[in-house]
């Protein structure tokens, strides 16, 4: 029984160890890949349109985009990256009353007498009524009318570019470059605008004043309230309205679905990241459970070696972090929890995982050659595809499994070593009796007259 127990206590350390890894590489192309931030701005893409449907799915997308790339929020490197990987800069995490407000604090950016004087200009150089020197200076003092709608625009290079240029061809191309990204800001600030205009919010930058003025008096009267209790107090006050009540009611249940198509995607990516691992290292569950079954020294070995890596502080907060950050993904709030991995924790990693290939059990890819020899010798397909089975249940899982094991095994172990010590008195107990020599002789007693006849 204990050998069995021992078999699968190594099996769970090996398992948890390249549990981690494929943690680690998981997390690596999750945010490579911007994950979260992107299944977040799905969830409020679907938001707006449920707000107006009379809202095109590329005009939603674009005020998600807007919203989750505002420097409060996210805004990562946004102005280094080209339109394509705007994504990157999306932020993770938003409240409720985050995202009303900032779709407010977008509407209230912009006002009519923007375009009024981009039409002016743009019909005057038409014409060819003034030059771009001087339609440009004239949008520009228009514009810084309205700073907050300018910084939207991310323009400064271009505007700049566009005055310093002494080409005329090339002035007029980087103008209509210039061009096209006012009109299409314009043109989505007017859809924002009508969107929150037919759900009762007209006017949102006197909403807005009075919500920020109404929460401020709260923090006054009442400082004992949570910032966010002040600030849904103030909007149900004074942004009152269609706009707020269709927010209120979607919000939580659309973020609820963006975690589940999370959990989806990282589930995916787990278990690539579990094939790619198994497939590289070469990590054969069949070969691990045989060299344990077989190697006493071996199996001894790891035995000694789960209850030091189960009580490893480093690996227990990585491994409780993970968990926590799964537990985690459901919650609207906080949808975007992700542990941070520390170098120690990266070290740790790297040095039980060359314990398992000073072992054997697992190779380092170091040329192609090698790996492939190795493969044809040693590692065998079906012993890989269990490992990519046993590996994608997670770390928290193998932890889990690892820590009963060792209660298990402590207890069958006191157990054993109990009933050897009862055997081994019974057996001294057993022989002292016998060579006492006041011990009754089984050969004394009546024998009966052995020369008598018949």
């Amino acid at each position: 029984m204990l050998k069995s127990l021992d078999i699968l206590l190594g099996l769970s350390v090996v398992m948890l160890i390249a549990s981690m890894a494929v943690t680690l590489i998981s997390q690596a192309i999750l945010k490579l890949l911007a994950s979260r931030g992107r299944n977040l701005h799905h969830g409020l893409t679907d938001l707006l349109e449920v707000l107006d449907p009379r809202l095109a799915r590329t005009d939603a997308a674009a005020i998600a985009g807007k919203v989750l790339s505002q420097q409060t929020i996210g805004g990562r490197f946004r102005s280094w990256l080209p339109p394509r990987l705007r994504f990157l800069s999306y932020g993770e995490v938003i409240h409720r009353e985050e995202f009303v407000k900032s779709l407010l604090e977008l509407a209230a950016a912009y006002d009519a007498g923007i375009k009024a004087e981009f039409d002016r200009v743009n019909a005057e150089l038409a014409n060819g009524a003034i030059t771009v020197n001087v339609g440009l200076a004239a949008l520009e003092n228009k514009l810084r009318e309205y700073p907050a709608f300018l910084k939207s625009l991310e323009a400064g290079r271009l505007i700049q570019q566009v005055k310093t240029e002494t080409g005329v061809n090339k002035q007029k191309r980087l103008y209509q470059k210039l061009k096209g990204i006012i009109a299409k800001h314009i043109d989505l600030a007017e859809k924002l605008g009508q969107a929150l205009g037919s759900n009762g919010v007209e006017n949102p930058t006197a909403t807005l004043k009075n919500v920020r003025m109404l929460a401020l008096q709260f923090e006054k009267s009442n400082p004992e309230l949570a910032q966010d209790v002040r600030e849904a107090n103030a909007l149900l006050q004074e942004a009152a309205s269609e706009f707020l009540a269709v927010i209120h009611m979607n919000f939580d249940n659309l973020l609820d679905r963006v975690a589940v198509r999370f959990s989806s995607t990282a589930r995916t990516v787990s278990v690539f990241s579990a094939a790619l691992l198994a497939v590289g290292l070469q990590l054969d569950a069949l070969v691990i459970i045989n060299r344990l079954a077989m190697d006493e020294q071996m199996r001894s070995a790891f035995v000694q070696l789960a209850p030091t890596f189960a009580q490893d502080e480093t690996i227990k907060a990585k491994v409780m972090a993970d968990a926590k950050s799964q537990s985690k993904t459901g919650a609207s709030s906080d949808a975007s929890a992700e542990p941070v991995k520390s170098a120690a924790g990266i070290e740790t990693e790297k040095y039980y995982l060359n314990v398992l290939a000073d072992r054997g059990l697992i190779t380092w890819p170091k040329d192609w050659q090698a790996w492939r020899d190795n493969w044809q010798q040693n590692a065998s397909v079906p012993g890989v595809v269990l490992s990519m089975f046993l590996l994608s249940m997670g770390g928290p899982f193998w932890y889990n499994v690892l820590s009963k094991l060792l209660q298990l095994r402590s207890g069958l172990a006191r157990k054993d070593d109990e009933q050897k010590a009862i055997r081994q008195s019974s057996q001294l107990a057993a022989t002292a009796d016998a060579l006492s020599p006041t011990a009754a002789n089984p050969l004394q007693g009546e024998r009966g007259d052995l020369k008598a006849l018949g």
